[in-house]
């Protein structure tokens, strides 16, 4: 693929996967990966022109909590931390981070102060979901404060000259009323994806690499009726079509009827 490719490093939030969805529908290719797989070599090779540091379950304060790799923040290219992503951010970079014992979880309403271009376009109040007992209480030479919180003092963050972001809460919930806004002006705005991809465009790109990787070959795909078996046969079908061979797997877990709806439904 010749997409620009946003990174977005995983730290085990519940809602990382929605982070993924607010970009692709802004047309921006993005993958996930963990951040304990995400090294030097690695980022070398996935060369992001954006990364997003996610949520987490996880306490900055703790020995042995997660990090991301230092070179994420000598890449040069723009970054933007949330909630743990954040935190990690501000301590990597020379901040820090407090257990506090005023911890916001539900909506709240955020004040931003100034001009930043992460929030061009909104209004000077707007309400956002929180989900943090941690919160930033120093940050990092070079940062300044965008925004604020009843309980979080540093609720979003800006070096602009290094196109570092952190925002305490989560843009990518529905909660947060113009979240998906404020991404599109990261990724948009800020790190300058021109915003060409689509799902359209990804479909036809997986089928043509199967059928330049299987040529002449034949695929045997073990089908349950899942979500994942079942696109990966309608792509692989759609590339290579009588090559392929559907072998019905039942995983003992199917409902009353269903393994007669999962044969019948791909059976040509």
């Amino acid at each position: 693929m010749q997409h620009e490719q946003l990174l977005i490093i995983d730290f085990g939030s519940q809602v990382t996967k929605l982070i993924a969805r607010r970009v692709r529908e802004a047309g921006v290719y993005s993958e996930i990966h963990p951040f304990n797989k995400v090294d030097a070599a690695f980022l070398d090779k996935f060369n992001p022109k954006a990364i997003i540091l996610s949520g987490g379950p996880s306490s900055v304060t703790e020995a042995n909590s997660p990090r991301a790799d230092a070179k994420v923040f000598t890449m040069g290219v723009p970054v933007l931390g949330i909630c743990y992503g954040q935190q990690t951010m501000c301590e990597q970079l020379g901040g820090s981070v407090e257990t506090s014992e005023e911890k916001e979880f539900g909506r709240a309403d955020l004040n931003i102060g100034g001009r930043s271009r992460l929030f061009e376009g909104l209004s000077g109040v707007e309400r956002v979901w929180m989900s943090h007992g941690d919160r930033v209480n120093n940050i990092p030479q070079g940062f300044e404060i965008i925004a604020k919180s009843e309980n979080a003092p540093y609720a979003a963050i800006e070096d602009a000259s290094r196109n570092f972001y952190g925002v305490q809460f989560h843009p990518e919930v529905v909660h947060t009323v113009n979240g998906a806004k404020m991404l599109r002006n990261f990724t948009h705005n800020i790190a300058g994806f021109r915003g060409d991809w689509t799902m359209s465009a990804f479909k036809g790109e997986a089928i043509a690499a199967i059928r330049e990787q299987v040529g002449d070959g034949k695929v045997i795909c073990g089908l349950s009726g899942g979500v994942d078996s079942s696109v990966a046969a309608v792509l692989i079908h759609q590339a290579i079509g009588d090559q392929l061979t559907c072998v019905y797997v039942d995983t003992g877990m199917m409902r009353k009827g269903e393994s007669d709806q999962v044969v019948s439904l791909f059976q040509v």
